[in-house]
């Protein structure tokens, strides 16, 4: 075979990797009991790999309200989050190791590089559609129910 045939091959293995990688990411509902104590369920993507969480919702066009990618590492530090090829705007929430809400960066810039950061250290992050914050009213006083199902 030539080399022009490798070439090809490859190029499409690395297209189809690319596009696939957010296919293995395992789907889970994340229960939140908001701001005005009621139960909020969502759909979430489970980023906890190095891997997972640097791609984060990069590239992503489409997200519905109620769906998202929750973060997870193993201790408390600092996150840091930023918007570098990611197309929509979202709303980046930051919680403790309880599961309580830290801070909420709403309405992030698509494709910004600017710095969003936790205000404390968080140990999880949930990136939704930008507006999913005032809609499902996620503010102070908010908390992850099912933190033991994420880890």
């Amino acid at each position: 075979m030539n080399r022009r045939f490798y070439l090809n091959f490859f190029l499409l293995l690395l297209i189809f990797i690319s596009y696939s990688s957010h296919a293995e990411l395992i789907k889970r509902d994340l229960i939140i009991n908001n701001s005005d104590n009621e139960i909020k369920t969502f759909t979430v993507e489970i980023a906890d790999t190095e891997d997972s969480r640097i791609k984060g919702l990069m590239w992503r066009e489409n997200i519905p309200f109620g769906t998202g990618m929750f973060f997870v590492w193993e201790r408390e530090a600092y996150r840091n989050f930023w918007m570098k090829n990611t197309p929509s705007a979202l709303d980046i929430l930051f919680f403790d190791e309880d599961g309580m809400l830290i801070n909420v960066a709403e309405n992030t810039q698509p494709f910004s590089l600017d710095n969003i950061q936790s205000t404390r250290p968080a140990q999880y992050v949930l990136e939704l559609i930008a507006g999913s914050s005032s809609k499902f009213n996620i503010y102070e006083g908010s908390k992850i129910l099912n933190l033991n199902n994420q880890k």
